[in-house]
């Protein structure tokens, strides 16, 4: 197995890795953001912010969209044009690329958006969406759900250790994350040891925006967007979703996923 160590993001800079932790062969994603531009009737042009792999642009341009997949991760990028060598992906960085159009709908999922650290950046990157949306055109964004952490479940995510086991290829990986919150900036720190056969335990240190639900709802009104739906659930980004299941939205924010859909005004 050919795995990449020097790198200041372990998961990202190996795809491979990346879709053993996050389900090789699960398109759930990908039906519900079908789902929604059914549902919102988005036009065929779309764009997908932090692509990664590819799949959800792949699943998308099948069933009958024009999409482009943007990231900034030139391995992601790399596997992602050599398994699908007929789809359009760009690299760029989510504050400031410029494709030249604009698209009918805009997602950014995976908690993507959450690598904006500072409230200036999160501008930036909502600014960057609107200029390439039509007006009309649809936003989706997923995230984690910085008011989880307020729940009981939540504070157990910051006082255990959690345990995740895959094996890749001939080679059993296993991931032990801990959580901490910096509280003055509203950022999860993730502490990651990642231990993979024949090598030595490689660590590494990440971090999160949290950004709170009316928190995100200012920035986007802010930034010539109209919010129609807050959400936790359903959340396909952790459990599956079956794309024939009408939509009903949880508004709780109980979960660990945070969910926004908005138009651009």
């Amino acid at each position: 197995m050919n795995i990449k160590i020097n790198t200041d993001n372990f998961l990202h800079t190996n795809p491979s890795l990346y879709l053993a932790f996050n389900g090789e062969h699960d398109q759930s994603m990908a039906q519900f953001i079908h789902k929604l531009l059914i549902e919102y009737k988005a036009g065929k042009k779309v764009l997908d912010i932090g692509a990664g792999p590819g799949r959800e642009v792949a699943y998308l341009n099948r069933a009958g969209y024009e999409v482009v997949g943007l990231d900034n991760s030139e391995e992601m990028l790399s596997w992602a044009k050599e398994h699908y060598p007929e789809m359009s992906f760009v690299y760029g960085d989510q504050t400031d690329f410029s494709l030249q159009q604009q698209f009918d709908a805009l997602y950014c999922v995976g908690s993507t958006f959450l690598y904006n650290f500072s409230n200036e950046d999160v501008l930036a990157s909502l600014h960057c969406f609107r200029k390439h949306l039509h007006t009309g055109g649809l936003l989706y964004l997923d995230m984690r759900n910085a008011a989880f952490f307020l729940t009981q479940e939540g504070q157990r995510w910051l006082t255990e250790e959690l345990v995740e086991q895959r094996k890749v290829h001939d080679a059993v990986i296993s991931l032990q994350t801990r959580f901490r919150i910096d509280l003055a900036n509203q950022m999860l720190d993730r502490d990651y040891c990642w231990t993979v056969t024949g090598y030595t335990p490689i660590v590494e240190h990440l971090r999160h925006r949290l950004l709170f639900p009316q928190e995100l709802v200012h920035y986007l009104t802010s930034s010539n967007f109209r919010v129609l739906q807050l959400f936790d659930q359903p959340a396909p980004h952790v459990n599956k979703y079956e794309g024939d299941r009408p939509i009903t939205y949880s508004q709780d924010m109980l979960g660990t996923r945070m969910q926004i859909i908005a138009q651009a005004i």
